[in-house]
């Protein structure tokens, strides 16, 4: 089987110096490989440009090489690098690249490009486990025949030293609103940004984020966006259970002027704004039907159709999250399964805030606190008196994160020189209902009702099912107050 071969255009060497890019350099890198290598070895060359399209200078090698070597099939790839020093960018681009080629031989022309593509040869070729080789070329000027020298590369694993984490560090400020202090990375929490990091260095996966409201879902969004190769480009989050189909297919693929009443001028859609970034998609699984159908097709076909225009490639990482039982949705045929699998390429889960134990959330008080004190520019931190942490503690915040966030900046409002009383509590939390209630006496009470109410009310077959003697269970429904009428369905 022959090979295919993969190299990055050559700005310095492809063509002459003093042409600026529009004169082929005939014996350039990529010129004299076609002439002393290609015939015998290689079915096509997967010529690599960093631009995302419209290269003159590509136009110019490829109308060369077609001229010069007619035989020879050769194949423009434009990658859509912003940063060719990027190397994290880099390794997002050609990764997939070399996944299409999964079980054909392939050999990376490692000589052309900066030294951070030629670095990402390496590491691609170190840990895909493809059938890949590294070449170079020592030029005809350094050889005893003066003709160019083809040398492959080769590679051998240390046990000491046998795997590396490359993360590049940069000076400059993280796009984005948040921070990594804006959040408390605690026990349960940590995992899910751990997996996070790994998902966001393939910036082209999309990733579904599922939890409850309030758990931080849009934060780790941006977390991602922040952690990618496409951190230099935007953010864009839409709530989609905030508008209808119209309003929501006019904000995310834009339209043309004319298309419909009130559409005065063409009008970018967020997903073209967002070229080489992150769309979020909040709350997907609140989308209709039709709506599905629209975003299946973007995330199949990378491309996106303003309302009244043609079709257009767009480069956009999709991120969704939900609330919904996805999964569920898909059974009941409310939700796509194809849209389902093309979102849950990656899925991360966050915990409610009762899921993540009585420590964490007294951790995440005193983290409240302390952050909220600067936001207040308080003279002291906020003091909770044992009774108004017991208080806190008891209560199940169904609102999770947000929730407690809030309440720690209601309480800077309210209290008296940070001194924090149970009046200046809401009433929620003072008096919780008992559907919400962490009390052990609530908690048994909600148990026996519905074991009561699954059984029709048959008090002797509940006994059973929960572990009691009946005289135990009934002096419990008399304690608790139960409607034995109420519960029979």
């Amino acid at each position: 089987m022959k090979r295919i071969l993969i190299s990055w255009m050559a700005f310095g060497n492809d063509f002459t110096k003093e042409s600026s890019g529009s004169k082929v350099n005939e014996e350039g890198t990529t010129a004299s490989f076609h002439r002393y290598f290609f015939d015998e070895h290689y079915e096509k060359h997967l010529l690599l440009s960093s631009s995302k399209g419209d290269d003159t200078r590509m136009d110019h090698l490829l109308n060369y090489l077609h001229r010069a070597f007619p035989g020879h099939l050769i194949e423009p790839r434009y990658m859509g690098i912003d940063d060719v020093i990027d190397l994290e960018q880099i390794l997002s681009k050609i990764t997939p690249l070399l996944l299409e080629f999964k079980g054909h031989p392939v050999d990376l022309f490692i000589s052309p490009g900066t030294p951070a593509m030629q670095t990402a040869w390496y590491l691609v070729h170190w840990s895909l486990g493809l059938d890949t080789r590294l070449l170079q070329v020592r030029p005809g000027q350094h050889t005893k025949t003066r003709n160019p020298e083809l040398i492959f590369v080769n590679l051998e694993r240390d046990a000491t030293t046998s795997s590396a984490i490359i993360r590049q560090h940069k000076t400059e400020k993280p796009s984005g609103h948040l921070s990594e202090s804006d959040f408390l990375k605690t026990d349960s929490i940590g995992p899910v940004y751990e997996k996070a990091y790994k998902v966001a260095q393939a910036a082209d996966a999309t990733v579904l984020i599922l939890g409850d409201t309030g758990t931080g879902k849009e934060h780790l969004a941006h977390f991602v966006h922040r952690q990618s190769p496409r951190r230099g480009a935007p953010f864009h989050a839409v709530n989609c259970s905030a508008m209808g189909d119209q309003l929501l297919e006019s904000r995310l693929f834009g339209y043309q002027k004319g298309a419909f009443t009130g559409a005065e001028q063409d009008t970018p859609g967020i997903i073209q704004s967002t070229e080489g970034g992150t769309v979020f998609l909040d709350e997907i699984g609140d989308i209709s039907p039709y709506m599905q159908q629209s975003l299946l097709r973007v995330l199949q076909e990378k491309e996106v159709a303003p309302i009244g225009g043609k079709p257009r490639k767009v480069d956009v990482r999709f991120i969704g999250a939900t609330n919904k039982d996805l999964l569920a949705l898909c059974e009941a045929g409310q939700f796509r399964w194809d849209l389902y699998y093309r979102l849950s390429v990656v899925e991360l889960e966050l915990p409610s805030l009762q899921e993540r134990g009585i420590e964490e959330i007294k951790a995440l008080i005193q983290f409240f606190i302390k952050q909220k004190k600067k936001l207040f520019n308080a003279a002291k931190p906020l003091s909770l008196p044992p009774e108004v942490k017991n208080k806190l503690l008891s209560y199940p915040f169904p609102g999770n994160i947000r929730e407690l966030e809030n309440l720690i900046e209601r309480l800077y409002v309210l209290s008296t020189d940070g001194e924090v009383q149970l009046k200046d509590l809401p009433s929620r939390i003072l008096d919780p209902k008992a559907t919400h209630s962490l009390l052990l006496k609530d908690m048994e009470k909600r148990h026996i009702e519905r074991v009561l109410r699954l059984n029709g009310g048959n008090q002797r077959k509940t006994a059973r099912d929960i572990g009691v003697v009946y005289n135990t269970l009934m002096k419990k429904v008399r304690d608790y107050g139960i409607d034995l009428e109420g519960v029979k369905g």
